[in-house]
């Protein structure tokens, strides 16, 4: 009998290390999926190229939304504890159903830098930027969400970016998100 429960006791030690070690393995993954390169010499690591074209409606009109991140050489590299980065710039461009372009920027995280605490900029990227349906639908001009984040991890501060129909550009920090509070704290 004390064999069988110290077979078990062992049966169960090892499966609960391995679905551990399944998780982390899962999650370093996905991180990894990220990374376009890791230069051998430097260790320099770039996140892949996106591209993404979309069509997209506001106030009954079409427009045609294009987000291209790049991986940027021209900006200063990122040291975080996950290692050296090179940040990203993203290319927006919004044209009209007539073809004829409404909003044109490439940004960079200094877009952002005046809602940054100095110590989190100076170890971020900006990761990416995306179209916001449910806000666009909300507040009747093309809604924008942005993340400046530490490479490789879930800590990011979120932006909410919108662009009016003649063109202008506003940027604010999205206070509905409680990370952004919690990354704060960690700064000071």
């Amino acid at each position: 009998m004390k064999q069988i429960y110290l077979v078990a006791v062992l049966l169960m030690g090892i499966l609960t290390g391995c679905g551990s070690n399944k998780k982390d393995s899962k999650e370093e993954t996905q991180r990894m999926f990220q990374l376009e390169s890791v230069d051998e010499n430097s260790g320099l690591q770039r996140m892949q190229v996106s591209r993404i074209t979309q069509d997209i409606e506001c106030k009954g009109k079409k427009f045609r939304l294009s987000v291209d991140r790049t991986p940027d050489d021209n900006l200063p590299h990122v040291k975080s504890h996950m290692g050296m980065f090179v940040d990203n710039s993203i290319k927006v461009k919004i044209t009209r159903d007539n073809g004829t372009t409404l909003f044109e920027k490439t940004f960079t995280k200094n877009d952002f830098a005046s809602n940054l605490p100095a110590k989190y900029l100076k170890r971020s990227v900006l990761e990416g930027l995306v179209f916001d349906d449910v806000r666009t639908a909300e507040k009747k001009e093309i809604t924008l969400a942005a993340s400046v984040s530490y490479p490789m991890t879930d800590l990011y501060i979120p932006f909410v970016l919108v662009v009016t129909q003649d063109g202008r550009l506003s940027i604010s920090k999205d206070e509905d998100m409680g990370e952004m509070t919690f990354l704060e704290e960690q700064m000071e």
